[in-house]
């Protein structure tokens, strides 16, 4: 049974009025005071009983179905709604993608389609998992369950009543009462078994929706943890990519930073000369010394000629070499001949 039906008896355990109903309150009888009643009083007191047991049955069932009921039969026109929205929102994807492509409007219609059929699946397990449809038919059931026993015992009684007539013989009555005792009892005990048989339908979708809702938590929370996991990864990739690009742009500036600032060289002119010697940086006569040691200042980076020329009597001695200015001081020897 439903946590509801526990509430047919109140914190005192004192049983419920019929306005609510009940399933776990039995027929009561008053065995004595029946036994001694005349027969057309026997009959009335014990199918009014009968009848009251009918009516708390009914009443409570009734109350359990009302609950469900409006869930049930609107439950396939919302789906049916959000289908259809889906559907005409997937037709017109195609068709935007095909009329505007570039638009990226066919993006935004497949979203809001996703988003439909989204909540269809969401709706749906929500259904499957509290078994409210399913309860709603169910209830329906045992209602007219209910409604035909009791139209059942009705008609068997009054059967009983005619064949006896309206002058009662002393032999008759008493196996009449035994008979309508009997299918008394009989209406009692099915109208419980179908109580039992609701209880165990119950029982039994309710553990299998939390098996359900256990393993559907469970791949939710594995899910959750994978995308977890795959965001950290994707993060700390990212930062590694964002370092490794802050290394690339901080040694781009220190080449861009060192290409702008000059060489010097420190030239060693390696020979014996007459007078001075003449040096030029990529044809261009950068200086003129008399010494062995030149200092040539603001020589632009990159691969420079350095040309060195000079007179040993009548004559020219000269030679030149390729070298790469870097920033900053270098040594660089030429040896004439």
């Amino acid at each position: 049974m439903t946590a509801d039906k526990d509430r047919s008896l109140s914190d005192e355990g004192v049983p419920t009025p019929v306005g609510r109903g009940n399933t776990f309150i039995s027929i009561d009888v008053e065995v004595q005071r029946l036994a001694n009643l005349q027969f057309a009083e026997f009959v009335n007191e014990l199918m009014g009983k009968a009848e009251r047991t009918k009516k708390e049955r009914a009443i409570y069932f009734e109350r359990l179905r009302s609950r469900s009921s409006y869930w049930a039969n609107n439950l396939r026109f919302w789906l049916a709604g959000f289908g259809v929205a889906g559907f005409v929102l997937t037709i017109a994807a195609s068709v935007a993608r095909f009329q505007w492509e570039t638009s990226g409007a066919d993006k935004l219609l497949l979203i809001a389609a996703l988003m439909f059929y989204a909540v269809m699946g969401a709706i749906s397990a929500f259904d499957r998992w509290t078994d409210k449809t399913t309860t709603y038919f169910r209830h329906v059931g045992v209602l007219l369950s209910i409604r035909d026993l009791w139209t059942k015992l009705q008609f068997e009684v009054l059967r009983e009543l005619t064949a006896l007539g309206t002058v009662l013989d002393e032999t008759a009555e008493p196996a009449a009462r035994q008979r309508i005792q009997l299918l008394v009892e009989a209406f009692s005990m099915d109208a419980d078994k179908i109580s039992n048989t609701e209880q165990a339908e119950w029982r039994t979708e309710l553990l299998a929706s939390r098996s359900e809702l256990e393993a559907v938590s469970k791949q939710g929370v594995d899910t959750t943890t994978a995308g977890i996991q795959e965001s950290i990864k994707a993060a700390a990739k990212f930062a590694d990519e964002a370092k490794a690009a802050a290394e690339r742009a901080e040694t781009a500036a220190k080449i861009a930073a060192d290409a702008g600032r000059p060489g010097s060289v420190n030239l060693t002119i390696v020979a014996d000369f007459d007078d001075e010697v003449t040096i030029s940086v990529d044809g261009r006569e950068t200086a003129k010394s008399t010494g062995t040691t030149i200092a040539l200042e603001h020589v632009a980076t990159g691969m420079r000629k350095i040309s060195a020329r000079a007179l040993k009597g009548a004559k020219v001695i000269e030679a030149a070499v390729m070298v790469e200015i870097k920033p900053g001081l270098q040594d660089v020897r030429i040896a004439l001949g």
